[in-house]
């Protein structure tokens, strides 16, 4: 938690004092907003706000095609089969799907592949079976946007398919309608493929109808859990549909929150993205994910606990099995030969590894090793392999690179799924490498803590900056929970908790005290942190509830060791910024020198200059 280093984006004084006095809000909370890419105060409120008009949804694709398509089945009293996927994000759209055409009066069905029968997407039995049973029109959602073959072959049969989805698209399209983000000239290609069947929701009831909004709940679940980025349209969606989520009427919402511990008044993306997603996402990764369609479906509240029982126990056993798997994989990976453990990009494979929850695994992976990771479980025939990425690789390029030795793959930049021979993945292994490393520089595998701010000295960290901060939620991918940073404190009181795995201490920044801090997961390194030094405390500020209390509190993300320079170079920037611009440069540049690669990107330019001084300091040195 002490390794890695921290970055701030510079950010213009002027233009945070002008945002700040805009908006009624400090200083600290404008530098945060500015850094975001809202520097205008109109563009910052509509933010906050999260009340974007809608974009158009007959931008999207073939959106007025497939509404003509859709209502002339319906029209004509053919069946609709809404075909999903096993995922949170699969099980809703099919959830909300069935309920929009069920509002059209559409004699409607729906199918959810077993990841470990049928695998991810369409495919071509299953297309063929609805065909000879009847069935005169399939919608697919979050799936199908790369079953080519697929769609001819159901079109031969005369089943008519309608594709919508959210994933990347190959080189050849489907022949049929397709509503989806790529291609597409819809201004915001980040929607979840709830997303997008919601939008077409919106094509069908009309932009203000209430129908599709019934909802929003839904839309909220999928788009929170399934890790889009939570900005324009989305951020619109989450806002909304947790407010919806707050007040559902489904019952199998209702019985999930209670099994899951979230009080519906106060559930935020967190409770979202770490106990409802994972509780639907479960049926589908150890079993079937007819289970959590149910539950999402259901009028019946009796029903609804027994469903919502069901997947408790699932995700007890899902928590189990990828804790195995977890330590299993990092000790294969610790084993490995020092030329392997340098490879840019990993791929671990076990025989006997569940498949169902390989997804997460890798994710802890990613956050251990901090690079690409594809972790493939073994079985009968092809093994299957679900990779996840870091910010500054394309996963699914990465894939594509290595094409010809998978049988099956897709997904998106950061998460993607294959198929693969065993006997091909010695191979796969090295070229998935060799791709990365000819990508990623040294750099890229750092860890790098992104500040949104600095703490200026003498601030106090309130209940008021904390109601601040949260106006920003919800945080997610593409907007992540506020980090700031206390530059050069001290750190004290300092104590374990919760059987010694975690810390508990209070921050003193310039002599005052900054406030009360918990740091998860570091106790072993209580006698570290109980030596004399500064430390650079990068933290998440937030509301603690005790015993009927509230406070604020620091949340640690991380601890850095302080440049033992601090103080000198604050007193450079204070006593002799009036020095000829020459002169400071050259005093500056012979700093920077002696304090080598390790810390410069600390002390570089407007960023050096805030950590040190701050703008205010710096007026008064001019």
């Amino acid at each position: 938690m002490h390794e890695g280093s921290w970055t701030l984006s510079p950010a213009s004084h002027e233009v945070q004092a002008e945002l700040a006095s805009s908006l009624g809000v400090s200083e600290l909370t404008a530098g945060v907003l500015v850094r975001r890419g809202y520097d205008d105060p109109a563009a910052a409120r509509a933010f906050l706000a999260g009340e974007l008009p809608p974009h158009d949804p007959f931008l999207l694709g073939d959106m007025a095609v497939a509404c003509e398509r859709i209502r002339a089945a319906i029209a004509d009293g053919r069946r609709i089969c809404v075909h999903g996927d096993y995922d949170v994000d699969g099980i809703s759209a099919t959830a909300l799907a069935v309920h929009l055409l069920r509002e059209l009066g559409a004699d409607v069905d729906w199918h959810l592949p077993s990841r470990f029968d049928e695998g991810y997407g369409v495919s071509a039995a299953t297309l063929a079976r609805l065909a000879d049973e009847g069935c005169g029109l399939v919608l697919t959602v979050d799936c199908g946007i790369t079953a080519v073959e697929e769609v001819a072959d159901a079109r031969a049969r005369g089943l008519e398919v309608i594709v919508t989805d959210h994933h990347r698209p190959g080189e050849t399209l489907p022949d049929c309608p397709i509503v989806a983000t790529r291609p597409s000239d819809y201004p915001f290609p980040e929607l979840c493929g709830t997303g997008v069947v919601y939008k077409l929701g919106q094509a069908l009831f009309g932009v203000d109808s209430e129908i599709p909004k019934r909802h929003l709940d839904l839309v909220a679940l999928a788009t929170i859990a399934d890790v889009v980025p939570l900005v324009d349209e989305n951020r619109t969606l989450a806002i909304a549909g947790l407010r919806a989520l707050a007040r559902t009427q489904k019952p199998g919402l209702q019985a999930l929150m209670k099994v899951a511990g979230v009080d519906p008044a106060a559930i935020d993306a967190g409770a979202v993205g770490f106990r409802l997603g994972p509780r639907i996402n479960a049926a589908g990764r150890l079993g079937h994910p007819r289970a959590a369609l149910h539950l999402l479906l259901t009028d019946d509240a009796e029903e609804a606990r027994l469903l919502a029982d069901t997947l408790e126990e699932l995700n007890h056993e899902r928590q189990a099995v990828e804790g195995r798997i977890v330590r299993e994989a990092i000790a294969q990976v610790e084993q490995w030969p020092e030329a392997d453990k340098r490879r840019r990009a990993y791929v671990v494979a076990g025989e006997d590894w569940h498949e169902g929850v390989i997804g997460i695994v890798a994710s802890r992976l990613v956050e251990r090793f901090n690079r690409p990771v594809v972790l493939i479980a073994g079985g009968e025939g092809d093994w299957k392999g679900s990779g996840r990425s870091i910010a500054s690789f394309d996963l699914h390029a990465g894939l594509g690179a290595c094409a010809d030795l998978l049988e099956r793959w897709g997904g998106h930049r950061a998460a993607a799924g294959l198929s693969i021979k065993p006997e091909n993945i010695p191979a796969f292994a090295e070229r998935f490498a060799a791709h990365a490393a000819g990508l990623l520089e040294e750099e890229d595998l750092r860890t790098v803590t992104r500040v949104d701010g600095i703490v200026p000295r003498g601030t106090r960290l309130t209940l008021d900056l904390c109601t601040e901060l949260a106006q920003l939620a919800p945080f997610g991918l593409g907007n992540p929970e506020v980090t700031l940073l206390a530059p050069g404190c001290e750190l004290g009181d300092l104590a374990t908790v919760g059987e010694g795995k975690h810390l508990r201490f209070r921050v003193r920044c310039d002599g005052a005290d900054a406030g009360s801090a918990i740091a998860f997961g570091i106790g072993s390194r209580l006698d570290v942190y109980r030596q004399e030094g500064r430390w650079d405390v990068a933290f998440r500020l937030s509301e603690n509830r005790w015993n009927g209390t509230v406070s604020p509190q620091l949340v640690v993300r991380r601890i850095f060791a302080a440049d033992p320079r601090v103080d000198e170079l604050r007193e450079w920037l204070v006593g002799e910024y009036r020095k000829p611009e020459a002169a400071r440069d050259a005093e500056a540049a012979a700093i920077f020198a002696e304090l080598g690669p390790g810390k410069r990107h600390v002390l570089e330019s407007e960023r050096f200059r805030a950590l040190l001084a701050g703008p205010p300091l710096l007026a008064r040195a001019a």
